[in-house]
């Protein structure tokens, strides 16, 4: 497998001391060369989000995964293509949680989450995005790529897949080979993980985690990603949950 992957969803301060559960989720698969990964945030507001954001991740990349198997998409694929896909994706896991809801008796804002996802190879590939959240993508040089939240009026206001108008939401950029590594985080993680104008990942942060992962087998450098995050002195940063995925080219 040409892609090494870490990722892991620490439960934030403030779910702990309201009795929430980590509202963050992600999911990631290769095919072939081809990294398919996902990081969702559910919304602190709405009592299901967290089954949402659960949902969300894992159908969405369950449905790009069959896409890329099958040859119907590639991260050399036109933006067109690309965008035919992610909305496509986007609204089979849509309507699987609004017939959830039906069922339960619920309603689809319930389940409200944001997502930000990626599919690329070593020569480039695709951000797709609805919300906050960050996408960055990295050459061996250190330039990068990366795919900016989306927030509402307000810098705690933010657009989810389970909105009526997730589709005019729903941002799909490119990524420019050759790629050494992709990070997807949650908002949770931004204020440490990302340099203050979110134009690349801060690199005290980032240089020591990369290089002790690539040191670790995917399990083991998963657990450390979430001590990483669990740890407590990252509540003086942020009392959000807080979610990290390191995908990086194998040599």
């Amino acid at each position: 497998m040409p892609w090494h992957v870490c990722a892991a969803a620490a439960i934030g301060r403030s779910h702990v001391d309201g009795g929430l559960p980590c509202q963050d989720a992600f999911a990631r698969t290769c095919e072939g060369e081809v990294l398919i990964a996902v990081v969702c945030d559910g919304a602190g507001s709405q009592p299901r989000s967290h089954e949402g954001a659960q949902a969300l991740s894992a159908e969405v990349v369950a449905f790009v995964a069959a896409r890329v198997r099958d040859g119907a998409i590639a991260p050399s694929a036109s933006l067109d293509a690309m965008t035919v896909c992610a909305r496509d994706a986007i609204a089979s896991a849509r309507a699987a949680l609004a017939e959830r809801a039906t069922r339960d008796g619920a309603e689809l804002a319930h389940f409200a989450a944001t997502l930000v996802g990626v599919v690329a190879d070593r020569d480039g590939g695709w951000f797709f995005h609805i919300g906050d959240g960050v996408g960055a993508a990295l050459d061996e040089a250190g330039a990068c790529t990366v795919s900016l939240p989306e927030n509402g009026e307000y810098a705690n206001e933010t657009y989810f897949v389970t909105g009526d108008e997730w589709e005019a939401h729903l941002r799909v950029s490119p990524i420019a080979g050759p790629v050494a590594s992709v990070l997807l985080m949650s908002d949770g993680a931004m204020p440490f993980a990302m340099t203050k104008d979110l134009a690349a990942p801060y690199r005290a942060f980032f240089d020591p985690v990369t290089r002790y992962l690539v040191s670790v087998d995917a399990g083991t450098g998963s657990q450390a990603l979430l001590g990483t995050l669990s740890d407590p002195r990252t509540d003086t940063i942020t009392s959000d949950d807080k979610t990290l995925l390191v995908a990086l080219q194998r040599e």
